[in-house]
């Protein structure tokens, strides 16, 4: 149960701190005077969702603060989690104005996600809107799953689906893959003949196109070669040079810059012997091969061409390319070694969930009518002692809840049939109807603590205080808080609080206080009569508190 509830900051509530009692307590309070204030708080010690609206204009920081007693599991809890275990067990949601949010269990900084899985444990709220929630098939299903005791079944099943469907949706996009590659394989091979054709390991293009360039400038190249050869010849300049450097020699001069020249003459006298020795040599070298030419011109073009189509500059992207293909040869191999694997686990997957939804779907039956039964005597103690009530359940299509289509059936009235429930109840035997539902799944849950926002909406006069003793046996086995606007309710309580919203000098703000006895006849008076609360109102007070 909540020993301590401490509010700061948040909406139009500065500071509060509630010592919560165990058994029943109600809150009651005017119209606007905050009392959802106290829902929404709740709500986010549940891991629901924050917003920075609710950071009131007392700082820049909301807190909201459970103190609760541990229970036997608790430590169990905290292993897996590695959290450090202490007591009392403290819960804290924390909300700045930029709108960013944080979960605290013990002041160990948590996912909203543990702390959601812990709090949900320790802590249902209902609100008056989720009694409108039962007229949904799902929410339906929902409720019958947490009666029967089959909450933790269909979870595990839950998630068993959404791994199937993950594993399906994988096996379908593999498939699509392979249909892809399969449909682009000859085109893809036509390219990679394309590539091979160059001849990539025996043909370096860069020496081809050296060698084309010799081929196509052949006559100018021995022109010049010629000539060049030539000045080794008697007579020459070579012979020219020789000449004067002879006669240079034999002055055996001892001038310095003359002795310079001669050895730029023998350096010019090298030279020329070197350039005459390598062009004879490239002479002796060149080739006149037509179909060499032809095979090299031939080849040339080919590679060009493909530089161009694929938008490359080099053999070596053209070598990468002819890689991926030949890869994506090998991939499609792959592909269907894959599928192959997959179709295997995909059917090993459909016989277990399948198996599993049938078991669920024969769990949930196998409890029909005891809660049908449980049900309809909670609904006579509420004043329905001519309600029908049960559950169709057939099979349906496989979906993450099962195969289980549920519908819940109903009739309030003597003489009529039963027809779904969305067809068939008011607003006030709704709200009996989920209080009936709740009441039952706490006692399966064992849940600690609960909170009603209006469980009695839509019902008065007997009736109510019908719920009133409802909830009074409640509060015997959880520590429940009610919010109420009857008194038949909020005078079985064993506790009344009081929501109230004062306008002050500087701003509203909203207070939660505990009643004296005296105060609660007043308050209990109140919800009779409106603000004139007169005499016979008090008296009568009294009458329905003791």
């Amino acid at each position: 149960m909540i020993q301590r509830l401490r509010i700061t900051n948040f909406a139009l509530i500065e500071n509060l701190e509630l010592d919560l009692k165990k058994g029943f307590s109600v809150l009651t309070g005017e119209t606007g005077s905050g009392k959802s204030i106290l829902l929404n708080a709740f709500s986010l010690l549940l891991g629901e969702r924050s917003s920075s609206n609710l950071v009131g204009a007392y700082g820049r920081k909301a807190i909201v603060e459970a103190q609760l007693e541990a229970s036997a599991d608790d430590k169990d809890f905290f292993k897996l989690h590695n959290l450090d275990y202490d007591e009392p067990l403290v819960l804290r949601r924390e909300i700045v104005k930029e709108g960013k949010s944080r979960a605290f269990i013990n002041d160990s900084l948590v996912p909203l996600a543990t702390l959601k899985a812990f709090s949900s444990e320790k802590l249902m709220v209902h609100s008056q809107y989720n009694t409108f929630e039962l007229k949904s098939k799902k929410k339906q299903l929902e409720l019958y799953d947490l009666l029967s005791g089959n909450e933790k079944r269909a979870s595990e099943f839950s998630s068993l689906f959404e791994a199937y469907h993950t594993h399906d949706q994988g096996l379908k996009l593999l498939k699509k893959n392979y249909l892809t590659e399969v449909k682009d394989q000859d085109y893809n091979n036509f390219l990679k003949q394309e590539i091979e054709a160059l001849n990539f390991d025996k043909i370096d293009y860069t020496a081809l196109e050296s060698e084309l360039f010799k081929l196509e400038n052949a006559e100018e190249i021995r022109s010049i070669l010629s000539n060049l050869r030539a000045f080794t010849e008697e007579g020459a300049i070579y012979s020219r040079v020789k000449q004067y450097v002879f006669r240079l020699e034999k002055l055996e001069t001892k001038d310095k810059a003359l002795l310079e020249l001669i050895e730029r003459l023998h350096s010019i006298e090298d030279s020329l012997n070197i350039v005459s020795t390598e062009s004879s040599y490239y002479l002796d070298d060149m080739g006149d091969d037509p179909l060499r030419k032809s095979f090299i011109v031939k080849q040339w073009d080919a590679y060009n061409r493909l530089l161009l189509k694929h938008g490359f500059n080099t053999q070596e992207e053209l070598e990468s390319l002819l890689n991926q293909l030949s890869k994506r040869n090998e991939n499609i191999e792959g592909l269907k070694a894959d599928i192959s694997a997959m179709e295997i686990a995909n059917k090993a997957l459909e016989i277990k969930i399948d198996a599993a939804a049938n078991e669920l779907h024969e769990k949930r039956m196998s409890t029909r009518s005891k809660i049908a039964k449980s049900l309809k005597e909670e609904l006579v103690q509420l004043k329905l002692p001519e309600t029908k009530l049960d559950f169709k359940i057939d099979k349906g299509t496989l979906q993450s809840t099962g195969i289980t289509n549920l519908s819940m059936v109903f009739s309030a009235n003597k003489g009529y049939g039963m027809i779904d429930i969305e067809n068939a109840a008011s607003g006030g035997e709704l709200s009996r109807l989920m209080l009936a539902l709740l009441k039952r799944i706490s006692e399966e849950k064992k849940m600690p603590t609960i909170l009603f926002d209006e469980i009695d909406s839509g019902v008065s006069g007997d009736v109510a205080d019908k719920i009133g003793v409802l909830l009074h046996k409640m509060g015997n086995q959880s520590q429940l808080l009610v919010i109420s606007h009857l008194p038949q309710v909020a005078s079985k309580a064993s506790v009344h609080y009081i929501v109230e919203k004062k306008e002050e000098k500087e701003r509203t703000r909203t207070y939660v206080r505990l009643l004296s006895n005296d105060e609660r006849i007043y308050e209990v008076a109140r919800l009779m009569s409106g603000e004139d609360v007169s005499k016979a109102a008090l008296e009568t007070a009294k009458t329905l508190m003791n």
